[in-house]
């Protein structure tokens, strides 16, 4: 049998599973390709059961998380890259940032 995309609690999260992206540079990279409709789809889908994911998560933190449940954290940590966008610059970009492509990891 495999394992649920999410855990069962947040199955309706799953269409939204493509946000579960490691590392940080995947997040931007899918940020900045997304259209503002399919970031506030996720966003609103998330923040709608926040709370719940934060409480979930807390239960296991610093252990190794499931494979679903790891995901369910890499989408939070997604919601906190575009949260910006839709509660400060209301619009896709933004004139008062610069590209966020524009950072490069440096190794």
């Amino acid at each position: 049998m495999n394992e649920p995309l999410l855990p069962d609690a947040f199955a309706e999260l799953a269409p939204f599973a493509d946000w579960a992206l490691e590392p940080e540079r995947a997040r931007i990279e899918k940020k900045a390709a997304s259209s503002m409709e399919e970031i506030r789809a996720f966003y609103d889908a998330m923040m709608l059961r926040m709370d719940e994911v934060l409480a979930y998560l807390d239960d296991d933190f610093g252990g190794d998380l499931p494979t679903a449940a790891h995901r369910l954290y890499l989408m939070s940590l997604s919601l906190v890259e575009v949260a910006t966008l839709v509660e400060l610059y209301k619009r896709r970009e933004s004139i008062h940032a610069c590209d966020p492509l524009r950072f490069v990891p440096q190794r």
